[in-house]
């Protein structure tokens, strides 16, 4: 049985990884983790300050530190060489995991596999697995928390509960949005089963991190605060352009910005994009109440099967509300709540299956090889657009000419990059000092060009002694950036690298 609940994990590592061979250097906040791994290499602790690669310093990272503590324990050439293999790592755990949950509570293998498949076939953990990050890792962390706490309900056996409680601990230091989706799932969680558990459990997590681990966890803290602050006064400007204002859906042609475009207008159908199993799960789950519709699942515990029915219904309730509801969306991008119930929807999918087979036969396998199939291209599909063809959040050849150029000049180089994607890119491979920040509270130190810029390019040179700014025409164009004077280093297929 160890073999079968291998095999679909390796299929799932292997499909998240396949676009990567091709496209090595993808990717945005990859660079800084491994800008902090770096650090701990050498310093042999967390940092509270990065001075070296920004034009202004700000103060504590404020950034959860298990992801680039995992990388700090690997040689840096093997780190920066490997970055794309670690996410779908994660997520392939993740879907081991999955197997094992889903046969501790089903005892069927049959149920278990089928959770893999699911789990492995959506989309919005596949692309999210396409670079290292750090949501595929707490999507694991979560998973490890969440799933003893439910087993912990079921059974009242307490090592459960303390092995929930470790695992929200280090939630808590892995990422800032998954502590904010297990607040959203515990509290509705407690609201549904009118059992206050959930939530004090998450309570007593905060309260211990706050006061035992504080001089790791506030500044985590202290940055989750700012950057809701941040949206909540700067939401209308999610995705205005820095030169352009609000941008016309024609106008655009960032694949991965016309989607976060359509979350916006058809919010419902983007988070089906996403995750369509969710489309399939209320279908299941109304399907029956309009009809004589006899479904059995193989979850042993009817208990167990409404707490994690309960868990799904609360991850898209929520993503809808801040999808749909525009003073809300400060919270988070919606469609990112279903990565955190992807474990209860594979399992509840899953254990409905046997039963249909029986009842629909050949009929059931067909179609469900069908939506498998349609599922599976519909992955390489978004694999090709939003990772093989990119190029806003990729290093390509003609960005590594630039970086080349820029390390010439040593310390010297002091650059603007637009857009702002650039950033954690540079600040990890030149030499040089970059205008971006790598904190919430740095924000207020790059206000004159984010989210828009607002003064002109030739005063903001003077104001931060910039010598370099590096831009891809499709962002921005030479002429829109009106500057007096400047000397094109390099201009290749689109990025422009200029001396100033």
């Amino acid at each position: 049985m160890l073999y079968y609940a291998l095999l679909i994990p390796l299929f799932s590592f292997a499909l998240q990884v396949w676009p990567r061979l091709k496209n090595r250097y993808f990717g945005i906040d990859t660079w800084r983790h491994l800008l902090l791994a770096d650090y701990v290499r050498k310093n042999h602790k967390i940092p509270t300050v990065l001075k070296k690669q920004y034009i202004h310093s700000s103060g504590n990272p404020g950034y959860p530190p298990v992801i680039y503590l995992i990388l700090s324990i690997f040689p840096k050439n093997f780190a920066e060489k490997y970055q794309f293999i670690f996410a779908p790592i994660f997520d392939a755990i993740q879907n081991y995991v999955i197997f094992w949950f889903a046969f501790l509570i089903t005892q069927d293998v049959f149920t278990s596999i089928c959770a893999q498949i699911v789990a492995a076939l959506t989309p919005i953990a596949v692309i999210e697995a396409s670079n290292l990050s750090t949501r595929t890792l707490s999507y694991l962390v979560f998973s490890l928390s969440f799933i003893p706490l439910v087993i912990f309900s079921s059974t009242h056996l307490f090592v459960w509960l303390i092995a929930a409680f470790i695992m929200l601990i280090i939630l808590f230091l892995t990422h800032k949005f998954a502590v904010q989706a297990y607040f959203f799932t515990t509290l509705g969680l407690s609201i549904v089963e009118r059992d206050p558990l959930y939530i004090l459990v998450f309570i007593a997590g905060f309260i211990f991190v706050y006061f035992f681990i504080g001089r790791i966890y506030r500044p985590i803290f202290r940055e989750h605060m700012l950057i809701l602050t941040f949206w909540i006064k700067n939401i209308s400007n999610r995705f205005i352009h820095q030169f352009r204002g609000q941008p016309k859906s024609k106008e655009v042609k960032d694949f991965v910005h016309k989607l976060y475009l359509l979350s916006f207008k058809s919010p419902y159908i983007y988070m089906l994009g996403n995750n369509p199993w969710i489309g399939v799960f209320i279908v299941l789950m109304i399907l029956p109440l309009l009809q004589n519709l006899q479904m059995e699942s193989t979850i042993m515990d009817q208990n167990m099967l409404i707490m994690l029915d309960i868990w799904v219904w609360v991850a898209i309730v929520v993503g809808m509300i801040t999808l749909s509801i525009k003073p809300l969306r400060f919270l988070g991008e919606g469609n990112r709540y279903l990565e955190y119930c992807i474990v209860p929807i594979s399992i509840v999918l899953a254990s409905y299956i046997p039963s249909l087979i029986n009842t629909y036969g050949l009929l059931f396998i067909t179609s469900s090889l069908f939506v498998v199939v349609i599922l599976f291209l519909y992955i390489i599909f978004l694999q090709i657009k939003v990772v093989l063809r990119d190029r806003m959040r990729t290093i390509t050849p003609e960005m590594w000419e630039c970086i080349k150029c820029l390390n010439k000049f040593g310390s010297k180089a002091r650059v603007a990059i637009f857009p702002l994607q650039f950033g954690d890119a540079l600040t990890y491979f030149i030499k040089g000092k970059v205008l971006t920040t790598y904190n919430n509270e740095g924000l207020a130190n790059i206000i004159d060009v984010y989210p828009v810029v607002r003064i002109p390019l030739n005063d903001l040179i003077k104001k931060f002694n910039i010598n370099f700014i590096l831009f891809e025409e499709n962002h921005v164009t030479l002429k829109e950036l009106k500057l007096s004077k400047y000397k094109i280093e390099v201009n290749k297929n689109g990025y422009i690298l200029l001396r100033v």
